[in-house]
Formats: structure tokens, C-alpha cells, sequence
């Protein structure tokens, strides 16, 4: 009998760390997905599974039907509906949040002195090969001259910006857990957003090569987690973000691929992954696509402005968004919360065999655990 019970307890110290992060995924293997008729969509280097969609350039929408090796393919299941951005070609200074239908939710806590962005780096290594002799540096990659650029770029428009350059290293599949903790940290601060920088790992650089308003860039790729409570509003989010794109800046997005996982943003609603071109483009030209792109995610958040004026959020739409910022931040740490306390418990029944014996040995737990915050001391605790 207390054999299982250990089983028990050591499969739920085992599956809390995966849970929390499900999308720890080898990325160093390019996937191919073809149509049904065997044309090439895209390739990516992240894991690709069967259920995983793809919103292409023109807004065509796939599902991925069947994975064999590194090859899939996907099914065309119609146009995806995208956000009406007229208001855009009218110069109006009203946010894409206040736009009828729009699903995203209006950022939390900004006003017009305070407008603020989180970033991180997940994969610290990711470098650009022609500008930094590698793909891959052991410290900080060629990707945060990329993250410190389009810091600067969005700090030119008004916006603060939290900027965290802790590195997450080694690149393995156990580097969204590290940035993680990195991620929850930087959400204390209630951000609008919060993005996660990336490159993508395909070969072939001219997949990402773009001229963005007469100058040699790169495209971005937006990439969204389906596996957390989170993702339908994540994905409009995106979807905002490539709409406001393809008005303002044709051809700098290249796509959205909607993946299983969550990369970490089931603890924000405004949660995006952005890859910056690929590791065989020169990271000149991603750094040309960091000013654009602030502008994108600039109008996306904030709206339009003419001089100083910017739309006022209703006092609903600023409620409801703390309301979904605070249920994704908070039902991953009542979650673990939970498992500790099953865990304890467990360890304790294992250890005791039941009885006064295992209540004292679960408050000096948790006592231990919480630095005296919970569980009441008892006499035993004497020599």
C-alpha cells in the first residue's frame, strides 16, 4: 500500500512541472507541411502536431491532418475572418480594443503617462549567422541586439518597456519552464502585453526576406499556444496584430501558427511569441523590422493618435481585462498551490501510516514550507 501511495505522490511531482509546461519542445527540427496535394506551405522549427493550425499570409486557414517524420500535412478549412481595421484609413484616435466585435481585451492600468510592455527571451542562444558567425552563442544570443532594438523602438513611441535579460539557457526542452519563473515576474508589474522574442530555425533565408516600405527586412512570424485557457483570446490578439500589419505594413508578417503547447501564455491574455526572421538571415535586416513592427503593436494596444490624444477605455473594458489577466495568472498558482498540499499529504500518510502521527507531520510540513505562514505550532516541535 505505501508503495503506491509513493508512486502517486512521485507522479504528481513529476506531472506538476509538465503541466505548467507542456509546450517544452524540442525545436531544433524543421518541419515541412505541405497541402494535400503535396505543395509546400511552410517549414518551421518547432514541433508540429496533428491539430495544430496555420493562419498563411492571405489569411488562408489549415489544420494539420496527419505528421509522419518531419513532414505534415494540412488541410485548407477556409478563410480565416480577420479584425476590420478601416478605422485605420480614417486617422481616428480610437484603439483597435474599442472596435466592435473585437475580442481582445483592452489593456489593463494604461493611461496616457503609463503605457507598459513586457518582454523576455526564452531561447537565450538564438543568434543570426551571416551578422554573428553562429546560430547559437552560449550566453546571450544575437537575439537581444533584436529584443534591446525593439525595446527602443517602442520607448520612442511613449511606451515603457520591461526589458528582463536573463538568459534561460541551456536551449533544451526544459527552457520555457526557466523563462517561466521569468515570465510570472515581469507580470507583477501588470503589463498591457507581454512578449516572448524569438528567431525561427529554417534554413532557407528567403522565406523571411522582405521589403518593408522600401527597406531591406525581415518578416516576423507570430506564433500562439492552444493549449491553455488563454488561447482563443491569444489568438485574437495575434490576429489584431497581423491585421494592423497587413494595412500599415504589407508583407512584414509572415503568418500565424497556432501550435499545441502554450508557450507561457496561458498566464496573459496579451501573450505573443514573435519570431524575427530566421538564423541564415542577416540580423541586419530583423533590426530594420523593429521599428515597424513597435508601430504595429503600438496601434494595436494603444490606437492611433493625433498629437497627444489617444482613446479613454471604459471603466468595463479595464475591468474585464484585469479580470482575464488575474484568472490566468492565478489559476496556475492555485493549481500548483493544490498539488503541493496533495503532495504533502501524501509524503506525510506515506511516512506516518495515518492517525494524530500524520496531522502532526502535515503542519510541520507546510509549516517548513510556507516560513510559518501556514500551520499551526504545536508542542511537538519541542526538542
Amino acid at each position: 500500500m505505501k508503495s503506491k501511495l509513493l508512486c502517486l505522490l512521485l507522479a504528481f511531482m513529476l506531472l506538476a512541472p509538465a503541466a505548467l509546461a507542456e509546450d517544452d519542445l524540442d525545436d531544433s527540427t524543421v518541419f515541412t507541411v505541405t497541402d494535400e496535394s503535396g505543395s509546400a506551405l511552410f517549414a518551421i522549427s518547432h514541433a508540429v502536431n496533428v491539430g495544430d493550425e496555420y493562419i498563411s499570409r492571405d489569411n488562408a486557414l489549415y489544420r494539420i491532418e496527419q505528421v509522419s517524420g518531419t513532414t505534415a500535412t494540412a488541410r485548407r478549412i477556409g478563410e480565416e475572418t480577420m479584425p476590420d481595421v478601416s478605422w485605420l484609413d480614417a486617422g481616428e484616435a480610437q484603439a483597435v480594443f474599442l472596435q466592435a466585435g473585437s475580442t481582445v481585451p483592452a489593456a489593463s492600468g494604461s493611461t496616457d503617462s503609463q503605457k507598459l510592455i513586457a518582454m523576455y527571451v526564452t531561447h537565450s542562444d538564438e543568434s543570426y549567422v551571416p551578422s554573428d558567425g553562429t546560430q547559437s552563442i552560449d550566453g546571450q544570443g544575437g537575439i537581444y541586439d533584436v529584443a534591446r532594438q525593439f525595446r527602443d523602438a517602442l520607448q520612442a513611441k511613449g511606451i515603457d518597456v520591461i526589458l528582463d535579460e536573463s538568459t534561460h539557457l541551456p536551449h533544451d526542452s526544459g527552457a520555457y519552464r526557466r523563462s517561466r519563473r521569468t515570465a510570472e515576474r515581469l507580470l507583477q508589474n501588470r503589463p498591457d502585453a507581454i512578449i516572448d522574442i524569438h528567431r525561427d530555425g529554417i534554413p532557407n533565408a528567403e522565406e523571411y526576406v522582405a521589403t518593408i516600405d522600401g527597406e531591406n527586412a525581415s518578416q516576423v512570424r507570430l506564433l500562439v499556444g492552444r493549449s491553455n485557457q488563454n488561447s482563443e483570446v491569444n489568438r485574437a490578439f495575434a490576429k489584431e496584430l497581423k491585421a494592423v500589419a497587413d494595412k500599415k505594413y504589407p508583407g512584414l508578417v509572415k503568418d500565424i501558427f497556432i501550435g499545441k503547447g502554450n508557450y507561457n501564455q496561458d498566464l496573459s491574455p496579451n501573450a505573443i511569441l514573435l519570431e524575427f526572421g530566421t538564423h541564415t538571415i542577416s540580423k541586419e535586416r530583423v533590426l530594420n523590422s523593429t521599428d515597424v513592427m513597435a508601430d504595429v503593436v503600438s496601434t494595436t494596444l494603444y490606437g492611433t493618435q493625433t498629437g497627444s490624444a489617444r482613446s479613454t477605455k471604459s471603466d468595463s473594458a479595464e475591468k474585464a481585462s484585469a479580470s482575464a489577466k488575474n484568472k490566468g495568472s492565478m489559476s496556475g498558482i492555485a493549481w500548483l498551490a493544490v498539488i503541493v498540499v496533495v503532495g504533502v499529504i501524501l509524503f506525510a500518510l506515506v511516512q506516518t501510516g495515518g492517525g494524530k502521527a500524520m496531522g502532526t507531520k502535515i503542519g510541520r510540513n507546510l509549516r517548513e514550507m510556507t516560513g510559518g505562514l501556514v500551520g499551526k505550532k504545536k508542542d511537538e516541535d519541542a526538542g
